[in-house]
């Protein structure tokens, strides 16, 4: 703080603030705390419009979009993502790889196969479902007839925040001892450089009680990422 001696100037220029107190004009500048909150702020603010974008490119595999407790951990997850995009080019795996939709349960705990996912070329992703044995290959609660496996890309611009989604891919495998033929998706998504691309899956039990279909989602999370150069 520094008195006036010869001014009563009373306002703002850069990180000076001048200002009057008890008669006297006095100078500071701004605290290190307010600027560092101002940047805090700011990151905030833009991790949480492209953590809603997300949301929204992803609605066909969210059970649930409007969860507040999955949207915050979601722009959570989007900050630390922005902090770390500079070198998203060469490491794919990142703070969004990976991110349960519900918290409680992974998508490896219900598909006991892998999914091949291929690299990304001409605009589209090729998805690998092996030839399983359901019973054996998938957990599903008691009275599942049908598991439906939903898949979709996605792209977001961390920077300028343009962004697009693919079609979903929607598979229903018959929830039986009979040995189930291998699948190919292709998942279209034509990302602009410098886009994440998002692969992202929800698993689904249908199940019939009393003649009525019943469908309950177990498992929703972003499989990888795919930066776009």
């Amino acid at each position: 703080m520094a008195f006036q001696t010869d001014t009563k100037y009373v306002g703002r220029q850069g990180n000076i603030i001048a200002y009057e107190r008890l008669g006297d004009y006095l100078i500071r500048t701004v605290p290190k705390q307010a600027a560092n909150s101002i940047r805090t702020a700011a990151a905030f603010g833009k991790a949480a419009s492209r953590a809603k974008t997300l949301r929204g490119l992803l609605r066909p595999v969210i059970s649930n979009p409007k969860d507040k407790q999955m949207q915050n951990r979601l722009t959570a997850a989007m900050r630390l993502f922005l902090a770390e995009s500079r070198d998203m080019v060469d490491t794919p795996q990142n703070s969004l790889a990976g991110f349960r939709f519900n918290p409680d349960l992974a998508l490896a705990d219900c598909l006991l196969f892998p999914i091949d996912i291929s690299d990304y070329e001409g605009g589209q992703i090729s998805v690998g479902i092996p030839a399983i044995r359901p019973i054996e290959a998938i957990a599903a609660p008691a009275g599942t007839e049908n598991v439906r496996l939903t898949m979709m890309a996605a792209a977001f611009h961390p920077e300028d925040g343009g962004h697009l989604a693919g079609e979903p891919q929607v598979v229903v495998i018959p929830y039986t001892d009979s040995m189930q033929d291998p699948v190919n998706l292709q998942l279209d998504c034509a990302a602009e450089p410098g886009s994440m691309l998002v692969i992202a899956a929800s698993v689904d039990f249908l199940s019939v009680n009393q003649g009525v279909e019943q469908l309950s989602r177990a498992a929703a999370e972003i499989i990888t990422t795919i930066p776009i150069s």
